[in-house]
């Protein structure tokens, strides 16, 4: 896929789980009892267990590569800045706007470094969380 400065991509959606959570608790360790306890999440203003937030960062990652936006060409992560706007619950299906911001050619030969803007919706078209990603890719032949 060629990326262009300022080209907008629509990921696919995606429902997220409670298995995602259970998942993502396991994974990580983080067992916060807003994630992972359903009777004190229900004490809290939020009322039910809620997604972690890097498991929404991450899903929508995916859903980005799976529409072809990274791929064999990304060589690695520079910088990851995030802001968790909204909760995400369970149930809830998720999707991102992503636009490539920058795209400069690296200090390293046959490289270029490539910022893109996450806008992550939920299914009442909300955003839910904003962040921007540094990526190091090879450079388009």
């Amino acid at each position: 896929m060629k990326i262009e400065k300022g080209a907008r991509y629509l990921s696919q959606a995606r429902t997220v789980t409670e298995t995602d959570i259970v998942n993502f608790c396991g994974l990580s360790g983080d067992f916060t009892p807003v994630h992972s306890d359903a009777e004190f999440a229900r004490t809290t203003p939020f009322g039910e267990r809620m997604a972690h937030g890097p498991l929404v960062l991450s899903v929508a990652i995916g859903l980005a590569t799976a529409s072809g936006l990274f791929g064999d060409r990304v060589i690695g992560l520079v910088n990851c800045n995030w802001d968790f706007a909204a909760p995400v619950r369970i149930g809830d299906t998720i999707h991102s706007v992503v636009e490539v911001e920058s795209l400069r050619p690296s200090s390293k030969p046959s490289r270029e470094v490539a910022t893109y803007r996450f806008d992550v919706r939920n299914q009442r078209d909300e955003s839910v969380q904003q962040g921007h990603l540094i990526v190091v890719l090879r450079a388009a032949d």
